[in-house]
């Protein structure tokens, strides 16, 4: 039997204060700034003749408000899950990264070469990273066959999730960008997830 085609769009958070602060913020709490406000409304207009089913949240509120601005008037109550979240930067949380870099130059440097084997102390790996945010997008897939789903996370769980769909080793999933409330599909079926789109920001032009 053929297994109906699932459509799963996935967007990151609008602009946060800690984003614009230059700030590790994994699992802290940040909220939205107003260009992060009109960026999930930019995308809620871009969506606004989209059929959506069913949405998916980080349960971080960054992404939760993001999505109830997204949704707009639809009577969709978005499902909150911690295994969207954003990576955990254990004692790098909510440090500004040129304070880090200053001070922890050795591991700094071993982030920004994409070293597996790198991770900010007492936070998490990119292969753990990689496994929940991977696992967790295969459990909506099978939960909505032949549906359109919204899925609201963050820019390096993003990275993460659809390095694995995309079948790219831990040294290379940074190597596309993932932009505030930028569109990027994901189809299911009988075969393997499929990205059918990356990175779509054309809603978002004009805004400053």
């Amino acid at each position: 039997m053929t297994r109906q085609r699932t459509r799963i769009l996935l967007t990151r958070h609008g602009q946060t204060v800690a984003n614009v602060e230059g700030r590790f913020c994994g699992h802290s709490e940040t909220r939205l700034t107003p260009l992060g406000e009109a960026q999930a409304r930019a995308l809620g207009a871009r969506l606004a003749a989209v059929a959506i089913d069913a949405c998916y949240t980080s349960d971080l509120s960054r992404a939760v408000e993001t999505a109830r601005l997204a949704l707009g008037e639809r009577a969709i109550a978005p499902v909150r899950r911690a295994d969207l979240r954003e990576r955990h930067y254990g004692q790098w949380e909510m440090e500004r990264e040129d304070d880090v870099r200053r001070r922890d130059p050795v591991r700094f440097a071993q982030m920004e070469a994409e070293d597996p084997a790198w991770q900010p102390p007492g936070g998490e790996s990119t292969a753990g990273v990689r496994a929940r945010t991977f696992a967790a997008l295969q459990d909506i897939a099978a939960a909505h066959a032949g549906e359109t789903v919204l899925v609201v996370g963050h820019g390096t769980a993003l990275n993460c999730m659809l390095s694995m769909v995309l079948g790219m080793p831990e040294t290379h999933v940074f190597r596309f960008d993932v932009r505030h409330c930028a569109l990027f599909e994901v189809e299911a079926g009988d075969g393997p997830l499929t990205v059918v789109r990356m990175n779509d920001a054309a809603h978002l032009d004009g805004l400053a």
